[in-house]
């Protein structure tokens, strides 16, 4: 009787243990994946793209005893029952992955204000390449090239002045670190190193992918169109080069300036008013502001040389401007003004800062005027108040400070 009841208690024993290695070898071929699931990964994007980090990793994989099935694919659940932040490798598929990112936090407005300018410039470089080198590109089509880059670059440069000139009491843009798969392996994977099917979780390396999917990777070149070299060249073939610098519109601004002011000087004479003078010295001290454009000064077509039409545009208009300011000068000096002092009030920075001008005129007169503005808020010496255009002000007055 005790044999029996000792046989009947080994035998329990025995299959409670069966059982158990069952359900650890069931655990261990299938792990249970951490619940905590992170927003939806685009499946458009690259292997680096932004994913969430997962709450934990996988579950160790099973031990080498642990008997496979005859196919992997029937050993695998479906990728519709997997966590959305969790991948599995290619090579091995019981072999689970999920991603985070580490060594964040860096700000990199500084880095991004330092690659929007590089690309800026690959642009004009590119730009400067095609025109310079053009057989395929009719004369119409390289003017409107021209119009557009500079219709572009100035928009460029204003979106790169606002986003990374503008004080900022915080970092707009911080590294979110390195995206890297920990694997069940107790292995770790740079995401950069591999690619990532996102449709059905799975990781390849490099050479993984090109075997599996070698068309993804055969050159395009046989159903390329016919190269430019072989097309017929427009007529006439033009190109632009020598482009122009700061320095040869500075250099512009002060010709035509030394030769206005010398004209004005001849036709007002010598003796010339306090007012006169001060409005010519001042035309003097004038400087011309940088151009963003990027302008030839020569246009080449069929061997044929001649200034660029869009650049002796700039110049004329150049020379206009300085013509405006001298010719406002001989028309003032033919009206009475009254002298004002002028002071000015400006902050010490920012992008948007903005100085306030207060004139006080020998009259009584009282104004203020912010930069940009063109109304003036004056009072008189009787206390009313009442507003002057600027146009209307110089007419009246003139102020005597030579900046």
């Amino acid at each position: 009787m005790n044999i029996r009841k000792h046989w009947k208690n080994l035998l329990l024993t025995t299959t409670a243990l069966f059982w158990a290695n069952c359900t650890s070898e069931n655990d261990s071929t299938f792990p249970t994946i951490g619940q905590d699931t992170p927003p939806a990964v685009d499946p458009g994007a690259s292997s680096d793209s932004n994913i969430e980090s997962s709450s934990e990793n996988a579950a160790e994989s099973s031990s080498s005893e642990t008997k496979a099935p005859s196919s992997n694919s029937a050993a695998e659940p479906s990728s519709s029952s997997l966590n959305p932040n969790v991948y599995r490798l290619a090579s091995n598929p019981s072999v689970t992955c999920t991603s985070s990112y580490i060594n964040g936090g860096k700000c990199l407005d500084d880095d991004d204000a330092k690659s929007n300018k590089e690309a800026i410039q690959r642009k004009i470089d590119e730009y400067k390449k095609t025109v310079e080198e053009n057989q395929t590109l009719t004369l119409k089509q390289l003017d409107s090239l021209e119009e557009k880059i500079n219709a572009n670059l100035k928009e460029w440069l204003d979106a790169d002045y606002k986003a990374y000139r503008t004080p900022k009491s915080h970092c707009t843009h911080v590294d979110p670190g390195t995206l890297v798969y920990n694997c069940s392996n107790n292995k770790s994977h740079e995401a950069s190193t591999l690619v990532t099917d996102y449709d059905n979780h799975i990781l390849y390396t490099k050479e993984e992918h090109r075997a599996q999917f070698p068309e993804k990777y055969q050159s395009s070149s046989s159903s390329e169109p016919e190269s430019s070299s072989s097309a017929t060249p427009p007529s006439p073939l033009c190109q632009k080069s020598d482009f122009t610098t700061e320095a040869d519109f500075n250099k512009a601004w002060e010709d035509d300036k030394k030769e206005l002011l010398d004209i004005a000087k001849k036709e007002l004479g010598t003796n010339l008013a306090e007012k006169d003078s001060i409005c010519l010295d001042r035309v003097e001290r004038t400087y011309w502001s940088p151009s963003t454009d990027v302008i030839a000064k020569k246009q080449t077509c069929d061997g044929e040389t001649v200034v660029n039409p869009r650049y002796q545009q700039e110049l004329d208009s150049l020379k206009a401007s300085v013509k405006k300011i001298i010719d406002k000068c001989i028309e003032y000096s033919k009206i009475e003004q009254i002298a004002c002092d002028i002071s000015a009030m400006c902050p010490e920075y920012g992008v948007d800062s903005k100085c306030t001008y207060k004139y006080s005129c020998n009259d009584g007169l009282s104004c203020r005027r912010t930069e940009g503005e063109r109304d003036l808020n004056c009072s008189n010496k009787q206390g009313e108040n009442f507003k002057y255009t600027q146009e209307e002000f110089e007419k009246k007055y003139y102020t005597k400070c030579r900046y």
